[in-house]
This record gives C-alpha cells, sequence and structure tokens, in this order.
C-alpha cells in the first residue's frame, strides 16, 4: 500500500514549507491539511505550479467532527498514516488589541487542546513501523517547534 504523509496547517507558512519538502523527499502521498477550503487548495496549485504533487483534505484541528471525518478518510484510503505532523496552530499578532485573557484562551484551546484531540484520533491511525522504522510526529505551537520522535510506536 502507498505510503502517507499528513501536515496539518500546511497551508502556509512552515505548514507548507515542510509540505514542499515533502513532496519532494518523501516516497509517497503527501496531504496538506487547513481548515479553509480554498487556501488548502490553493496551496495545491502554488505547489504544482513548483512541479510537486500533493493533495488536500480538509481538516479543522478545532473540529472534533473535522478531525474524525479527516482521520476515516485516511483510515479508508491508506489503512492508517505513516507519517504525522502535526503543524497546526495560532499566534495572535503583537498589536492585537484582543484582551489577553481572551487570546490565552484561544491558543491554549488550539495549540495545546486541539493539538491533543488530532493526536489522540489519529495516533492510533499510525502505522506500525510508520516510515522506515519510526512514525514522525511534530508538535508545534506558535512561540515553538519540537519534535517528538518515537522509535517505541514503530515497534508495536
Amino acid at each position: 500500500m502507498t505510503q502517507v504523509a499528513v501536515v496539518t496547517g500546511g497551508n502556509k507558512g512552515i505548514g507548507l514549507a515542510i509540505v514542499r519538502a515533502l513532496c519532494r523527499e518523501f516516497q509517497g502521498d503527501v496531504y496538506l491539511t487547513a481548515r479553509d477550503v480554498g487556501r488548502g487548495q490553493a496551496a495545491v496549485a502554488s505547489l504544482s505550479s513548483e512541479g510537486l504533487k500533493s493533495s488536500f483534505q480538509q481538516l479543522d484541528i478545532n473540529d472534533v467532527d473535522s478531525i474524525s471525518t479527516a482521520a476515516a478518510f485516511f483510515k479508508e484510503k491508506y489503512g492508517g498514516v505513516d507519517v504525522l505532523i502535526n503543524n497546526a496552530a495560532i499566534a495572535f499578532k503583537v498589536a492585537d488589541t484582543t484582551p489577553f485573557a481572551v487570546q490565552a484562551e484561544e491558543t491554549l484551546k488550539t495549540n495545546f487542546f486541539a493539538t491533543r484531540d488530532v493526536l489522540t484520533t489519529f495516533m492510533p491511525l499510525i502505522k506500525a513501523g510508520g516510515t522506515d522504522s519510526w512514525p514522525l510526529v511534530v508538535l508545534r505551537t506558535a512561540a515553538n517547534c519540537r519534535p517528538f520522535c518515537c522509535p517505541a510506536l514503530g515497534n508495536e
């Protein structure tokens, strides 16, 4: 079965750069996800104009139904996921006048709780062995980007 890599928040910024690199290096299908269908499809078109092949799957990490729908798609089409890069996150601009308490609540809701929801749903779908010897999961917040590589998952 064809291997598949999934990048959440893959329509711009770091996520799009990761998708671009995977399109060049990964031996399998590469999916970028985004909450906005138009922006996701535009990112795929932009990559295509560079000669890179990617696909789009809608995924809003703040919507558990959207997470479940995306997970079901990858389970049905690929039998799971080989690589998950959980990049989706939000960040308020420095000059944003939204009260700090609201910013903090929205940031935690997306960058912690929604990220956790994606991982809770997708981790059982990560194929044993992942790609090569282990799957790769990247957790990203707006202020920090740290890879979490778990070789033990490949042994299950």
